[in-house]
């Protein structure tokens, strides 16, 4: 009973120590591969602000609401290298043996970290299926969404204009940088509708509402009442119109209410990038073993190699299942393949360690390359 129980609390603090790492490691993956992200977009959205293509002032909210969809998809791979940083400097330290001596293996050191692994897990699936979708949407329309000044610097002759969030129409036959000619402006609220042709319109605006000044026109009101149309002509006008630029802002309060599974291909995605975190987690247990010669971080590239075929291989079934509406296909079939391959590495590790490792050593990289040519091959090509 004693020594039960002194093997006990030695696992407890194993299981400790190495769950310890697994989250250091795995956090400053995140944070450095996420930094790296955030400032790849950052140049990409600044690039396009100095072309005059989106606002300034909102790349940094549209930034922001990226972040959810960042970390669902960083989330997986950080985890994935972090447990291969840990395991394979534990067996370059020869540490890995103090865990051996007490009857620890590859599948109890999965046990020690599966409940991180399923907190990463909820945590990404929460994200990809709730957050992520909404914001990343949300984020594109406000990249989208111009200022009601520059919808107006952009409209071509003869183009009708519809005032977002109004009834209003608006059609020119001259557009200068300064104001319009010949305009003609239709608004309807309800109540009462009017009609405005005038020679000049110039616009002001403000933080809660726009000014439309018209100059030299004529103004018909009452067009579909029954009450005797008003008809009276101006020197100069000013038609107050609300400012509605913030649907962007009030779709994201809906972000917690909405979830992605009215959306089939959405959903399998979501599901996807969380069932990676499990099956990763096995197969980083396994290949992280390094020789007693070999340097303690020789097995990221092959890390690396396996998480770009896992990934682009979703990708591609993503793809498929988005073009062929009617198929059978699923995602599922893509994560039976590995799901085989972290069973044929504790296989390997548990019966025939020797056998395995005459043939993997050989062909195991080999073939992970030529994979991964042959699907960047497909995916140029088709």
């Amino acid at each position: 009973m004693h020594h039960s129980s002194q093997g006990m609390f030695k696992n407890n603090i194993l299981s400790k120590s190495f769950n310890l790492e697994v989250f250091k490691s795995t956090t400053s993956i995140l944070i450095i591969l996420f930094l790296l992200v955030v400032g790849s977009r950052f140049v990409s959205y600044f690039e396009q602000a100095s072309e005059g293509l989106i606002d300034p002032s909102i790349i940094l909210y549209a930034v922001f609401l990226r972040f959810p969809d960042f970390i669902s998809l960083l989330l997986p791979l950080s985890f994935f290298i972090g447990i291969l940083i840990t395991v394979s400097r534990l067996y370059a330290d020869r540490e890995i043996y103090a865990y051996f001596s007490t009857g620890i293996s590859p599948i109890t050191l999965i046990k020690f970290i599966f409940p991180q692994a399923i907190i990463y897990m909820v945590f990404t699936l929460i994200l990809s299926l709730y957050i992520a979708p909404v914001s990343k949407q949300v984020s594109n329309e406000l990249l989208k969404v111009d200022t009601f000044e520059e919808q107006i610097a952009s409209l071509s002759p003869g183009e009708i204009f519809s005032i977002k969030g109004s009834k209003s129409f608006i059609t020119v036959s001259e557009n200068n940088e300064a104001y319009l000619k010949n305009v003609i402006f239709f608004n309807d609220d309800g109540k009462d509708s009017i009609l405005i042709s005038s020679d000049i319109l110039s616009i002001s605006s403000s933080q809660l509402d726009y000014e439309l000044l018209f100059k030299d026109g004529s103004l018909t009101a009452g067009i579909f009442s029954d009450d005797p149309k008003i008809i009276s002509s101006f020197k100069n006008f000013k038609f107050p119109l609300a400012n509605n630029q913030t649907d962007a802002v009030t779709s994201f309060e809906n972000i917690f209410s909405s979830i992605n599974i009215d959306d089939p291909l959405g959903f399998q995605w979501s599901i996807s990038l969380s069932i990676t975190i499990i099956v990763l987690m096995v197969i980083a247990i396994y290949i992280g073993k390094v020789e007693p010669r070999q340097g303690r971080l020789s097995v990221i590239l092959p890390g690396m190699l396996i998480y770009i075929l896992y990934l682009s291989l979703l990708l591609l079934g993503r793809d498929h299942i988005a073009q062929n509406n009617q198929t059978e296909f699923n995602l599922i079939f893509i994560h039976l393949i590995f799901i085989f391959f972290a069973i044929l590495l504790y296989l390997r590790d548990r019966f025939f360690i020797l056998i395995f490792n005459e043939i993997t050593k050989k062909l195991f990289y080999r073939l992970i390359l030529a994979t991964i040519l042959i699907l960047f091959i497909l995916w140029a090509f088709f």
